[in-house]
């Protein structure tokens, strides 16, 4: 059996997993965008009850995700080690996905709370079974360091896309098609549910094929436990970890004050017409989005991973000066120019990082002899939502801090306004300069990935004329 080598990878296979981020996307993203203004902004529960509501489901699904990935690496069956686990999620999560919006306007606020904690915590645990081992597939698509960015960002291509039509589904669930908003939230849920999660996210378990690594059969599968203590001294992987946190945390968190600042402050308290205009926005930042991947590819290709986020940083702290003068009443469409500035470090977010992440499951199969995308995909998954639960407490507690209440609409008071334009201005230039002093710590390049991947390859055909060998001997 002849091993892989780096190669481009066809058209189709890419196509296929394309499909599969697009619904992992709305998997991942839909929750909180049809919640806060269903949820908070209609129904009128209290912004930090539903903070906690929102992320207590991040948290439990989060704890479970490292054995998942586990599970994942180690699983043996004639359909492959990832693909069972992402037909099955998917299905299951677009049935949860559509029950999240059966709640009642009868209902009371705590009953509303409690129904959709429930179904939201069922809802995230059976995303994680989609989103690890779908992640893992474009992991394992390719040995080469620039053909990893490729793959990542053609993946990247369908989450931008999926980022150009999410922030539109609650003004869709508002059509005068519907009686009433609490009819249309249940069709847009069950058609998102049925269409995008169930029937897109199963296409890459029905036509992708695995990769097969022969010498993990050889090697006796540890604990979760001792897995996970082997990661404790992977500074590099602690770095990327670190710039996750800060921009899904720190980042998302003060993103989400535009929403408030675009319906309480820019269009007087008027929900409908607000959440149009978020959707404009969300539109450029999915526009100015796509087109920045073939520029970040080109300078992953030409001036290194590295490099190319730090100007991606500077950029986007340029962007958070911007946002200052940007959102103000009477900005109109040169609110477009935050996408073109803002845009491009939420893509790294879905191509550079994992693309890094997938040339440090390289340096650890040097040291373990073992590939464990899952275990990386589970832990860097475990940190994404522990921030993205963060960003949305900590946006609903800063919301009652600076005094917000949803009930007053236009009659916000002007300290809680100016607090909501410091924490998205001031907020976005702090969390775009701190990754620059991470990135000074690390080190892997292009260079050292060849250096690795070839060693990798020596010792692969080493253990295969081994085995050759002791075949020929019996």
């Amino acid at each position: 059996m002849k091993h892989d080598k780096a190669k481009k990878v066809l058209i189709k296979p890419k196509l296929i997993l394309g499909f599969g981020f697009f619904a992992m996307y709305f998997a991942n993203q839909s929750v909180p965008i049809l919640a806060i203004p269903f949820y908070q902004m209609t129904l009128g529960v209290d912004p930090f009850l539903l903070g906690i509501a929102l992320t207590i489901p991040m948290f439990i699904s989060t704890f479970f995700g490292p054995w998942v990935g586990h599970l994942s690496d180690n699983y043996q069956s004639k359909y492959g080690r990832r693909r069972p686990f992402i037909f099955i999620a998917a299905w299951i999560s677009a049935l949860l996905f559509g029950l999240i919006w059966m709640v009642s306007p009868d209902w009371s606020e705590a009953i509303q709370l409690g129904y959709f904690t429930l179904f939201s915590i069922l809802f995230y645990f059976a995303v994680m079974f989609l989103s690890v081992p779908m992640t893992c597939l474009s992991y394992e698509m390719t040995n080469d360091h620039h053909e990893r960015t490729e793959v990542m960002g053609f993946t990247s291509y369908f989450i931008k896309l999926g980022s150009f039509f999410y922030q539109w589904l609650f003004p869709l669930a508002q059509l005068a098609i519907f009686s009433s908003i609490f009819i249309g939230i249940k069709y847009v849920g069950w058609g998102v549910g049925i269409f995008i999660i169930g029937l897109l996210g199963c296409l890459p378990a029905l036509f992708s094929k695995e990769k097969v690594h022969d010498h993990n059969a050889l090697v006796v599968a540890p604990s979760l436990l001792k897995s996970l203590k082997t990661l404790r001294n992977n500074k590099p992987l602690w770095i990327l970890l670190a710039l996750t946190i800060l921009q899904l945390c720190g980042g998302a968190f003060t993103a989400s004050i535009d929403y408030y600042l675009l319906v309480y402050y820019m269009h007087d308290g008027d929900v409908a017409q607000g959440s149009i205009w978020k959707g404009i926005l969300s539109s450029a930042y999915a526009i100015f989005g796509l087109l920045s991947i073939p520029l970040i590819s080109k300078l992953s290709a030409n001036y290194g991973k590295v490099n190319t986020l730090r100007f991606i940083y500077w950029l986007t702290a340029c962007g958070g000066v911007l946002k200052w003068f940007i959102f103000t009443p009477d900005t109109g469409w040169l609110i477009v120019i935050d996408a073109i500035f803002c845009t491009a470090v939420w893509t790294t977010m879905t191509m550079l990082i994992p693309s890094m992440l997938a040339d440090l499951c390289d340096e650890d199969e040097l040291v373990h002899n073992k590939r464990r995308e899952g275990l990386f995909v589970s832990v860097h998954t475990w940190i994404v939502n522990i921030s993205m639960a963060l960003a949305v407490l900590i946006s609903g507690l800063s919301l009652n801090i600076i005094g917000f209440d949803a009930m007053k609409h236009s009659a916000q008071t002007s300290e809680s306004i100016m607090y909501m334009r410091l924490i998205l201005s001031v907020g976005t230039v702090l969390f775009s300069l701190l990754p620059l002093l991470l990135l000074r710590y690390y080190h892997i390049d292009a260079d050292k990935s060849r250096a690795t991947r070839q060693k990798l390859d020596e010792r692969f055909e080493q253990n295969q004329s081994k085995k050759i060998q002791q075949e020929q001997s019996i």
